[in-house]
């Protein structure tokens, strides 16, 4: 997860090499609905509200499918008197080793429904409340994505909770096969930037990060560059470069001009798109069956915005 700090300017558009009708909503309707969930977005990330079961507290989480585990904030875990069955560390978007807890046998209720028996990483997580601006309770990842189909409407501000078991797809949207570094899901994607030929490869799914695309071709581009702190997130942040690409392609979609980052200091983090793109779509994350599909919420002509 990551947040994006943008410091570019200039205006260019975002659009499709596949012009023509416009975005079929009706894609998500094949969800036998564990659960309808209300979010609200703040800068290109989705938030939520949870509450642990025995607990009355609503908690704000949002969904980080660049996470390989689910997160509570440590004091959070303290008050709540959950109580910690091991330690451990992990690594995150910055450099260096987070110490963690672990927490076994969760759950969370949220719209109605439970989901059980998560294994929950316990640390302080008030940094990245202070970068969004907004409380941030904890998020989930990897062991909650795996366990149901996810649906995130962000122009009808819903998360839909799908049972993998009957869920079908049939909308304009399309199919990404998922490639598993672990528990980081990578989608392929091509990107270009001025003075360099088209680099393609497998680019990391971040809904936890506001960042356009990430990518380490940017620091080789003849366009306009500025320093910039990476690796915002778990870990200590890092010094990198910012720019604008002059395209990025995912499939048959193309994006024009978005904002380009490098680096973190994790190399399986390096080449990454999150909530600037993925915001654009509606985007259902199909781990069940090793596939995110993305839908176009709009006409895909919406320019992005000055960094």
């Amino acid at each position: 997860m990551r947040i994006g700090l943008w410091a570019f300017t200039g205006l260019l558009g975002f659009s499709t090499l596949c012009v023509g009708a416009p975005p079929d909503p009706k894609g998500a309707e094949h969800c036998s609905s564990k659960a309808r969930v209300p979010i609200e977005i703040t800068h290109d990330v989705i938030f939520f509200q949870v509450q642990v079961k025995g607990s009355h507290r609503s908690l704000w989480f949002n969904l980080d499918s660049g996470s390989g585990a689910t997160y509570l904030d440590r004091a959070l875990a303290a008050s709540l008197g959950l109580h910690a069955t091991g330690s451990g560390s992990v690594h995150g978007a910055g450099s260096g080793a987070v110490p963690v807890q672990y927490l076994d046998s969760v759950t969370f209720e949220l719209a109605g429904f439970e989901s059980a028996n998560h294994r929950v990483n316990v640390t302080d997580l008030g940094g990245l409340g202070e970068q969004f601006g907004r409380a941030e309770d904890g998020f989930f990842g990897y062991d909650f994505l795996s366990r149901y189909v996810v649906v995130v409407d962000y122009l009808a501000r819903t998360m839909s909770i799908c049972d993998p078991a009957t869920f079908r797809y049939s909308g304009r949207g399309s199919a990404f096969p998922v490639r598993f570094r672990g528990r980081w899901p990578y989608i392929a994607g091509t990107i270009k930037v001025q003075g360099l030929a088209p680099q393609s490869g497998d680019f990391l799914v971040d809904s936890g990060s506001g960042d356009a695309v990430d990518h380490p071709a940017i620091l080789k581009s003849t366009a306009p560059l500025r320093k910039i702190r990476t690796g915002v997130g778990l870990g200590t942040p890092g010094e990198g470069a910012l720019g604008r690409a002059e395209y990025f392609e995912l499939g048959s979609y193309r994006l024009k001009g978005p904002v380009t980052s490098c680096c973190s200091a994790n190399p399986d983090d390096q080449q990454k798109i999150g909530g600037e793109v993925l915001r654009r779509f509606t985007v259902i994350f199909d781990y069940p069956h090793r596939r995110i599909i993305l839908e176009p919420n709009r006409n895909l002509t919406e320019p992005f915005p000055d960094a």
